[in-house]
C-alpha cells in the first residue's frame, strides 16, 4: 500500500503543480498582454499628440509663410517700380515710394525676425541675405538726393552723374542678384508646404 500511496501522491502532486503551472503560465500571459496593451495605447497616444503638434507647427508656419512672403512681394513691387528708369505720369513721386520702401523694408525685418524660429538655419541665412540686398539697394538710391529734378543738381552735374550711377547700381543688383534669391525663397517655400515642384 505503502507504494499505491507514493504513486497517488505523486499523480496528485504533479496534476496539482500542472495546475499551478498552468494558472502561473495564465497569469504570466494575461500580465505581459495587458503590458502590451498598454504600450500600444501610450504608443497611439503619443502618436496622436505628436501629428497633432506636427500639424499645428505645419499650419502656423504655413500662415508665416503666407504672411512673409506676402510683404516680400510688395517691397519687391515697390523696388520695381522705384527703380524703372522712366517713372509713369500719375505714379507717386520717387520720394514717396523711397519713403514706402523704407517702411515695407521696415515691416518686414520686424514681422520676420520673432518668427525665424519656424525655418532651418539655411533659411534663415537666404532671407537674411534678401533683407542685405534690400537695404544695400536703399542705401544707393538715398545716397544722393532721390528726385534727379532737385535744385541740388542745377550746377552740381558731377553729383547728378554719381547719383545716376548708384542708381543703375541698385537696379543691377535688383534684376539680378534680388530676382535669383526670390527665385530661392519660392522654391524653398515651396518645399516646406509640400508643394511639388
Amino acid at each position: 500500500m505503502e507504494w499505491q500511496q507514493i504513486i497517488e501522491f505523486l499523480g496528485g502532486a504533479t496534476v496539482f503543480g500542472g495546475v499551478v503551472a498552468f494558472l502561473g503560465k495564465t497569469a504570466i500571459d494575461a500580465y505581459v498582454i495587458g503590458r502590451v496593451e498598454s504600450y500600444k495605447a501610450e504608443l497611439q497616444r503619443l502618436t496622436t499628440e505628436h501629428s497633432v503638434r506636427f500639424q499645428r507647427l505645419h499650419s502656423e508656419r504655413a500662415e508665416v509663410i503666407k504672411e512673409f512672403y506676402a510683404k516680400f512681394v510688395q517691397l519687391d513691387e515697390t523696388l520695381h517700380s522705384t527703380l524703372r528708369a522712366f517713372q509713369q505720369v500719375g505714379e507717386p513721386v520717387l520720394k514717396d515710394k523711397v519713403a514706402q520702401l523704407a517702411d515695407q523694408f521696415n515691416g518686414l525685418r520686424t514681422f520676420y525676425l520673432p518668427r525665424r524660429i519656424f525655418f532651418a538655419e539655411p533659411l534663415c541665412t537666404l532671407i537674411d541675405s534678401i533683407l542685405d540686398i534690400a537695404k544695400g539697394i536703399f542705401f544707393d538710391i538715398t545716397t544722393y538726393e532721390v528726385d534727379p529734378q532737385s535744385p541740388e543738381y542745377v550746377d552740381n552735374r558731377e553729383a547728378l552723374r554719381e547719383r545716376r550711377d548708384y542708381w543703375e547700381k541698385a537696379r543691377s543688383i535688383h534684376k539680378e542678384e534680388f530676382a535669383q534669391v526670390r527665385a530661392q525663397l519660392e522654391t524653398q517655400f515651396r518645399a516646406l508646404l509640400g508643394i511639388e515642384v
